[in-house]
């Protein structure tokens, strides 16, 4: 505490208890969630827009945000990739994507440490999520990866979020993929994405039925067989903010612990 009175240390030390655990319940807490559980239901259909951080530069490691960006293209029905300037502030880029009917805005890019990152903002209501990728398999990467069936929505899978804060998590993703109508039977027509969390961790995949000609002695038959149309990626949540709309500023609610919590 060498070069700090008291009442800046307590100052301090009242700031730090502010910011909430990424397990608190009450992580989410002070956001309207109305207009998003609108696109949950099916009566909005969602619109995201795709871009990198402004500064993203590091010595350490390469950029790979266009790279992120291109993946999650391919992942995120109705979404768009921009490519952004220079001198483009995040406020400016909120105020051109909700101009232009985007409900939720993705920023990519590969942080200082070199790690791989996204930022998910909810342009509904300010909610704002940054994960890290533990893992993150580009398609290209993915052995005999298929490609999603055009013109289809892929149909959304999500368990392991049982607590109230990471209900807020799925949310937060959910709100990127339009409603399908469940359907008991498996469409050869549609992809299955899989969201799935564990251990904090939250893992992708994306699949679609291929149908394939089993020949067995004089008979053949034809197999309907899962095969991965990617990308395949694991998340782990880093910290939640509430973003003005209006100017792009954050104010951070929850962070992961420093030590790895």
């Amino acid at each position: 505490m060498s070069g700090t009175t008291m009442a800046e240390y307590e100052a301090a030390l009242k700031i730090h208890l502010k910011i909430k655990s990424l397990d608190d319940d009450d992580l989410w807490e002070g956001f309207d969630w109305d207009e998003t559980d609108k696109i949950l239901s099916g009566e909005i259909k969602p619109k995201t827009l795709i871009t990198t951080y402004l500064f993203g530069y590091t010595r350490q490691k390469p950029q790979k945000g266009t790279l992120i960006a291109e993946e999650m293209l391919s992942v995120f029905p109705n979404s768009k990739y921009m490519n952004r300037r220079r001198n483009s502030e995040l406020g400016q880029v909120i105020k051109f994507a909700k101009k232009k009917g985007f409900t939720s805005l993705i920023l990519a890019h590969t942080n200082n440490l070199g790690n791989d990152e996204i930022r998910i903002i909810n342009l509904l209501n300010g909610a704002s999520a940054s994960f890290i990728f533990i893992e993150l398999v580009p398609r290209i990467d993915i052995p005999n990866c298929a490609k999603p069936p055009s013109r289809r929505y892929p149909r959304l899978h999500v368990r392991g979020f049982d607590s109230p804060a990471s209900v807020g998590t799925a949310r937060m993703i959910q709100s990127l993929f339009p409603k399908v109508p469940h359907s008991r039977r498996p469409s050869r027509l549609r992809s299955i994405a899989w969201l799935e969390q564990q251990r904090n961790h939250v893992f992708f995949r994306h699949h679609r039925l291929c149908s394939e000609e089993v020949i067995g002695g004089e008979r053949s038959s034809v197999s309907t067989q899962p095969q991965e149309c990617g990308p395949r990626f694991t998340l782990k949540l880093m910290g939640v903010d509430r973003v003005s709309l209006d100017t792009g500023n954050m104010k951070l609610i929850g962070a992961a612990d420093p030590d790895g919590g």
